[in-house]
């Protein structure tokens, strides 16, 4: 667990550094937390607690948000299993697509998407059905979540979507 966590940290150590955002402290006592649900207000407290910029999308039914972590990496947020018009959503996941890098052909960009997935198992790496890369992250609250687990999935999300830049589409 301790290299989960170090990753995100440093990132945002960097980042406070270059006054964008203060650290991630994951001894605060509200990542103790136990979060009833994901909604809105749940999700964008950690968000805006990580340092986080996001804007509200979809519908009462169907949230979403459109995310821009500290490290620059964009995301969407899409909540699911929802009840009570949004309010109370038993899952999330967090999606981020590029476009298909110029030059690269589909075969080699099928080849880097495999790899990534064989060496990294925290989000799942995929082709969309058009052809352009993408990473995921699926995270369910059934019976609750914890405030300070879903922080440092977010700061790993962006880590891990900076890396599949890096090493798959490059």
């Amino acid at each position: 667990m301790r290299a989960f966590r170090a990753v995100p940290l440093l990132i945002f150590a960097s980042a406070a550094a270059a006054g964008q955002a203060q650290p991630f402290n994951p001894a605060s006592p509200e990542n103790r937390q136990v979060m009833p649900a994901f909604n809105y207000a749940t999700v964008e407290a950690v968000l805006t607690q990580i340092g986080a910029r996001f804007e509200r999308r979809g519908t009462a039914e169907r949230p979403a948000l459109t995310v821009i972590f500290p490290n620059g990496r964009r995301a969407a947020i899409i909540f699911g299993s929802c009840e009570q018009q949004g309010a109370a959503c038993k899952a999330i996941s967090v999606q981020a697509a590029w476009s298909r890098p110029a030059g690269m052909t589909a075969e080699r960009l099928a080849t880097n998407v495999q790899r990534f997935n064989q060496r990294y198992a925290f989000a799942r790496a995929f082709l969309t059905a058009d052809g352009r890369p993408g990473l995921q992250r699926y995270l369910t609250a059934d019976f609750g979540f914890i405030r300070g687990n879903l922080a440092v999935n977010l700061l790993v999300f962006a880590s891990s979507a900076e890396r599949f830049q890096a090493e798959a589409l490059r």
